[in-house]
């Protein structure tokens, strides 16, 4: 019985808690929300000095332009290489 008693008395200070420091409680509202959804990997798409592409999770070497991606983490973001790619 005093166990019950003792977890009452917790989750009530708890609630207490969170509503004396609204900021805590939104932050912890948006990051149970994000549980499900899986991680965002950022990667970059830029050309080398022969023009082939390259992505990388890097930042290509400076002065050379590239474009931002950014996937889900179990997403492929490769490109299919020509000799897989169906004929039409």
């Amino acid at each position: 019985m005093r166990f019950i008693w003792l977890l009452i008395l917790l989750l009530l200070a708890a609630g207490v808690y969170l509503y004396l420091n609204p900021a805590l409680k939104s932050q912890l509202l948006n990051s149970a929300s994000d549980l499900g959804k899986p991680a965002t990997v950022h990667a970059y798409k830029w050309r080398n000095a022969q023009g082939e592409w390259q992505i990388t999770d890097t930042l290509p070497p400076e002065g050379i332009k590239y474009e931002h991606l950014q996937h889900r983490a179990d997403e492929n973001i490769l490109p299919q290489p020509p000799q897989l790619t169906p004929k039409q």
